[in-house]
């Protein structure tokens, strides 16, 4: 063999058993077979951790990150652990922004994504990790924006790194209140932010997020978007991330009951709050909703919305309760009655249990008690109570604004409010006959 040949040969060789290092990986970003390497390399369990995540880390650079999510998947647990202590920092030498008032470029947010997409194969202290470079990478003033690029939002990170993530975002809004030159305008307290602070689980976040929906900003709409930030985090997510630990919300919950009952705020900042109490959970939703229950609220529909979310929030247990704090002297409607009280009684289980409760009802002196048990009775066909509501037949009690508002009708067709008796009377003989109860 010539020496040329025996040159090209070892050349060839040498070239086939190129030495995976840290020179090389870095060199393989750039060669037509480098991506195969690569992805050799990180999946290779015999090979230094650090090798594997600096390969790992090229990839998402090439815009490889679907590889190398598969490859973790694949990988044996305590593998992954090792190349995720290693990665993880390289990642954050690539998301880290040095400015805290810009926008991301696209590789920094791909790399944010990573760090995001590898946290659940961390380890504890890895996750932790993970978590510091996130909490760092969103909280800054830039964090309006910020939350809105890559393939996870920021709340929903929020919601994941928990409350510390909103004790930065706290910073954030004190930021953005404090700034100079507002004499004039008020900056605006941006949705994102909101929505981090209250999916954040913090206590402490909660109640600036309240604090902030009775802020006067020259801004009309800051309550109600304070309020669904808020709605969103412990209500409804609307798939955007899982609901947050209602734990936050008990130590608001007088904040939570003031907004509810001030006349000022809007209808729906007012129906949040309401469903934020509940959301709390029982039994710590159940006191603040009962006590509501007979707050004279200038809106009609406060009484029976405070009612519907106490049912909810006790259920079978705590319905007669609930009922008992509706005041006689109040004006209810018939349908609005039977939709948010009587009807989702009716709906409670177990059904002997929740008979128990309505015959309890029937029986107390209260108006107000005797008539949802009759209605609610009448809405599970309990024909065996028919008598026992015949009886109060003779109840002379007026059901003041049973037709609900006719003021659209003239004085000839306007229906004159029934007696407690004579609804009492058509109910029984509705049960009796098996008729649909009465309208």
């Amino acid at each position: 063999m010539s020496a040329r040949l025996l040159l090209i040969a070892i050349a060839l060789v040498l070239a086939g058993c190129e030495k995976t290092n840290h020179e090389n990986i870095d060199k393989w970003t750039r060669t037509q077979k480098g991506p195969g390497k690569l992805k050799k390399a990180l999946t290779d369990e015999g090979l230094d951790a650090d090798l594997s995540a600096h390969a790992g880390a090229n990839m998402i650079r090439m815009g490889n990150d679907p590889e190398v999510r598969e490859a973790f998947e694949q990988m044996s647990p305590a593998r992954r652990v090792q190349v995720i202590e290693k990665l993880a920092p390289r990642l954050w030498d690539v998301a880290r922004i040095e400015k805290e008032d810009d926008l991301p470029g696209a590789p920094q947010i791909t790399a944010k994504d990573a760090l995001i997409g590898l946290r659940k194969y961390a380890s504890d202290a890895g996750k932790q990790q993970i978590d510091t470079y996130l909490i760092d990478w969103y909280t800054t003033i830039a964090y309006e924006g910020r939350a809105k690029v890559g393939a996870v939002l920021g709340a929903a990170v929020m919601r994941m790194v928990g409350p510390p993530g909103g004790k930065k975002l706290m910073a954030v809004a004190n930021a953005t209140i404090a700034a100079p030159g507002q004499e004039k305008a008020k900056l605006r307290i941006g949705d994102e932010l909101m929505i981090g602070m209250a999916a954040s689980g913090n206590p402490e976040a909660v109640k600036y997020v309240l604090d902030i929906a009775k802020m006067d900003r020259g801004d009309a709409t800051l309550p109600k978007r304070a309020m669904r930030a808020l709605h969103t985090a412990y209500v409804n997510p609307g798939g955007l991330f899982d609901l947050a630990d209602p734990a936050a919300l008990a130590p608001n919950l007088d904040a939570l009951v003031a907004i509810a009952k001030d006349e000022s705020m809007p209808g729906t900042a007012v129906n949040d709050a309401i469903e934020l109490i509940r959301a709390a959970g029982a039994p710590a939703c159940l006191a603040p909703l009962i006590a509501m229950i007979p707050y004279p609220h200038k809106e009609p529909r406060f009484r029976y919305t405070v009612a519907y979310a106490a049912i909810l929030c006790g259920g079978t247990k705590s319905f007669v309760e609930v009922v008992k704090a509706l005041p006689d002297s109040g004006t209810y409607a018939k349908d609005d009655l039977n939709g948010a009280v009587s009807g989702e009684i009716a709906k409670l289980t177990p059904r002997a249990s929740v008979l128990d409760g309505l015959r309890q009802l029937l029986a107390d002196n209260q108006r107000m008690s005797r008539w949802v048990a009759a209605e609610a009775l009448t809405l599970m066909k309990s024909v065996e109570d028919a008598p026992k509501i015949a009886e109060l037949a003779g109840a002379k009690d007026k059901l003041v604004g049973f037709w609900g508002d006719q003021s659209d009708k003239g004085a000839e067709d306007r229906k004159a409010d029934p007696t407690l008796g004579q609804r009492a009377k058509d109910l029984a003989a509705a049960l009796t006959s098996g008729a649909e109860p009465p309208k």
